[in-house]
């Protein structure tokens, strides 16, 4: 068996150990155990992104101003009830995903908060949440958009945990260090980019 294949196997278990038992602190401190599994989309993230575990800042930052663009936005509709809801949503969500996907890269793109990704799952999942809260039966808890924070920054701290134990454990039993996770000073040719030529990096997950 290969280091590499030796390797992936280790961060399989590791990961799926370390993050079931790093969510029961969570499930039974908050009335949310049913929305913990909210808590891997981080963790989905921070790997797809291939980002440095410094990203996690900014990841969690970006995730924070989504959440502010859905309050704007429900501001915004809460101001206009003559609105039929079909326009609101049409309409008003794609000025919002546009606002998005413009701002955030030409004007945040090299600081915490150009991560567009991570924006752009704060406010759908602040979305969700606005259009899920009417349907829960009455007393049921259901996260407003401050515990969506609170639930997406442990998140994070269970993405940084699990990487630290997973490298610390791979390069012990392989020997040679390994990283799940690129180092935050490996060169650019390490860490992969979606960038395409002549196309702005939507995930800017590098910062000065």
């Amino acid at each position: 068996m290969s280091s590499q294949t030796k390797g992936i196997l280790i961060q399989a278990v590791l990961g799926a150990v370390l993050i079931s038992i790093l969510m029961i602190p969570f499930q039974g401190l908050t009335p949310f155990a049913p929305y913990s599994a909210m808590l891997i989309l981080p963790v989905m993230l921070f790997f797809t992104l291939q980002a440095p575990p410094k990203a996690l800042l900014g990841m969690f930052l970006s995730f924070a101003c989504g959440v502010g663009w859905a309050g704007l936005f429900m501001l915004v509709k809460a101001a206009l009830p003559g609105v039929p809801f079909e326009l609101m949503m049409g309409v008003g969500v794609a000025l919002v995903i546009f606002l998005i996907l413009s701002v955030h890269p030409i004007l945040l793109g090299r600081t915490p908060f150009g991560v567009v990704p991570a924006v752009l799952l704060g406010l759908i999942e602040s979305l969700l949440v606005m259009l899920l809260t009417p349907m829960l039966a009455p007393g049921e808890p259901g996260p407003n958009l401050l515990w969506l924070l609170v639930i997406f920054g442990y998140g994070c701290l269970m993405t940084l945990i699990l990487v630290v134990v997973q490298d610390r454990l791979i390069s012990a039993a392989l020997v040679t260090p390994r990283r799940s996770a690129p180092a935050e000073d490996a060169p650019s040719s390490q860490v992969p980019s979606t960038q395409s030529a002549g196309n702005p990096d939507v995930t800017a997950v590098q910062f000065d």
